[in-house]
């Protein structure tokens, strides 16, 4: 990588990895470390950066030209450039009126609006007590997180079921105890040649057809496609399908119809709730300085941690119920965006690029793989995520929650000596040799720094501005690693060999391959021959 700036970068790199972890997050100035964006803070002042770190990666960012690439997403420019198209999610949100493809997206918008009103309404003849959302991908992650975020636990309204693997028993599981009288299959794909959700599409029509009938099941369908023509073949009617835009990638695209079982699963009210929150963290991302950007300073960071220092992984840790599938949106969102090793921008590309991001709901990994992150050796950047209404109106339980989070962190960055393990087992009457021993066991280097994303509380808007910072943070990462954020070209790869697989398993010509796939193709032969 030639650019000038990453010299600088490298160098506060070096002096960083040379410095006491603890020194730098006892830092006077934690003030400039507590970043704000409407209805969350990020807290790094754990984290191993300092204002010069800082600089250094404002410096990057100057050079890599983030503030133009900002701007030329928020214009509709190409920035996808590697198939020549702009990138528009944060439009569905409101924003970019007079662009010609925005203006067409906010007139499928309505026609989705309409269609939910209509449903809520009884309009489809039959009440729609179910929805089952079959996709995968981004056409399911997003939609899952949402749904567990923000639905209202003590409903007894309406219920929407998941369906994304290609195993019979994901479509199975989601329809047990469903009536099909009263359920409403949407299917979100964008070419509906996606191997996994054409399968349980095909299952989904014949379940409704066999308790339904054939005219009746039709009734009880709807797709979220640009490829009408197979959506009607599955049985959809032309104003029951609602089209994908090119320049929204899949997973970026739960705030487009990809949202639709959402919106009328959540209502008007919530989902609008949900875009205003992504709106004001759009307005925040394109209108606030570098300096001062929440978004843009925390994927400053990432590059910092992920590549100057060489951390490899990111682990997220939602201290909420409701954001479970917040790691697994996140493995997605980062590693297909920026999990690249081609270069999109001149001087090169920063290598190497997006971390393995993981992670659970905060308080079970405590009892799991909390242990290495004390005591491991391996190092990861550790993000904690909670809300300041944590505990569902139980506000005893709700300081429990928000303590276990802040414990968590302040326990990885102070650790424990072996001098201060066999204080605290004298105060329990152990002393001696077996006590030295034991207190050995029990120390834990610390130093580890973590990041804690604080909303304000869990309401639609706070969620909404949530993902949108994450929206934001993967593009600004990619442009700081000279890399395209919105294309996925191992993901249609693997596709396309999943496809010819299938073929040659079926009895086709396996072609040339390596000894290891034409003998797996061989066994799976002999187990579906005849």
């Amino acid at each position: 990588m030639t650019l000038a700036s990453w010299a600088k970068v490298e160098a506060e790199a070096a002096r960083m990895s040379k410095a006491d972890p603890k020194s730098i997050a006892a830092r006077t100035d934690i003030d400039a470390f507590v970043w704000k964006a409407p209805h969350l803070e990020a807290d790094v002042a754990k984290q191993p950066i300092d204002a010069g770190s800082m600089a250094s990666m404002q410096a990057l960012a100057a050079e890599r030209g983030l503030g133009a690439k900002i701007r030329a997403l928020f214009a509709g420019e190409i920035v996808n450039a590697s198939e020549n198209r702009p990138a528009l999610h944060w439009a569905l949100r409101g924003g970019g009126a007079g662009i010609p493809a925005v203006d067409a997206m906010n007139r499928e918008a309505a026609k989705a609006a309409a269609f939910a009103k209509d449903v809520l309404g009884g309009g489809l003849g039959f009440t729609v007590k179910t929805i089952l959302h079959v996709g995968i991908g981004g056409s399911d992650l997003g939609p899952r997180l949402i749904w567990d975020a923000l639905r209202d636990y003590e409903s007894k309204g309406l219920e929407l079921k998941f369906c994304a693997n290609v195993d019979p028993e994901d479509f199975h599981e989601a329809t047990a105890g469903v009536d099909p009288k009263s359920t409403l299959v949407l299917v979100v794909s964008k070419s509906l040649k996606t191997p996994e959700t054409a399968s349980n599409a095909k299952l989904a029509r014949e379940w409704l057809v066999k308790h339904l009938g054939e005219t009746e099941a039709n009734n009880h369908l709807a797709a979220v496609s640009s490829a009408p023509d197979k959506a009607k073949a599955w049985g959809a009617a032309e104003a029951r399908i609602f089209p994908m835009d090119e320049a929204v990638g899949g997973r970026y695209s739960v705030w487009s119809s990809v949202g639709l079982s959402l919106q009328i699963a959540l209502g008007t009210d919530r989902w609008s709730r949900f875009l205003k929150g992504g709106a004001e963290m759009d307005a925040h991302f394109r209108d606030t300085p570098l300096a001062r950007n929440t978004p843009a300073r925390l994927a400053m960071m990432d590059v910092f941690l992920h590549t100057a220092l060489g951390i490899p992984s990111r682990t997220v840790l939602a201290y909420a119920h409701r954001l479970r599938k917040l790691p697994d949106f996140l493995q997605q969102l980062e590693m297909e965006s920026n999990g690249k090793s081609a270069a999109d921008a001149p001087g090169g590309m920063v290598d190497p690029t997006a971390p393995i991001v993981w992670g659970s709901v905060g308080t079970l990994g405590q009892h799991s793989f909390h242990q290495l992150l004390h005591q491991g050796m391996r190092d990861t950047a550790i993000e904690f995520v909670a809300a300041l209404d944590a505990g569902a109106g139980d506000k005893t339980r709700g300081r429990e929650l928000l303590a276990n989070a802040f414990a968590q962190a302040e326990g990885l960055l102070a650790g424990r000596s072996a001098k201060e393990a066999e204080a605290q087992l004298a105060a329990q009457g152990k002393t001696g040799e077996k006590a030295k021993d034991q207190a050995r066991h029990m120390h834990m280097e610390g130093g580890r720094g973590s990041t804690t994303v604080l909303l304000d509380n869990l309401s639609p808007e706070s969620v909404g501005a949530l993902i949108a910072m994450y929206e934001h943070r993967t593009f600004a990462a990619g442009v700081l690693w000279g890399i395209n954020p919105f294309d996925q070209w191992g993901v249609e790869r693997g596709k396309v060999l999943a496809e010819e697989l299938d073929k040659a398993i079926a009895g086709g010509d396996a072609g040339k391959r390596d000894p290891s796939t034409l003998r797996l193709v061989e066994r799976a032969r002999k187990n579906f021959r005849g």
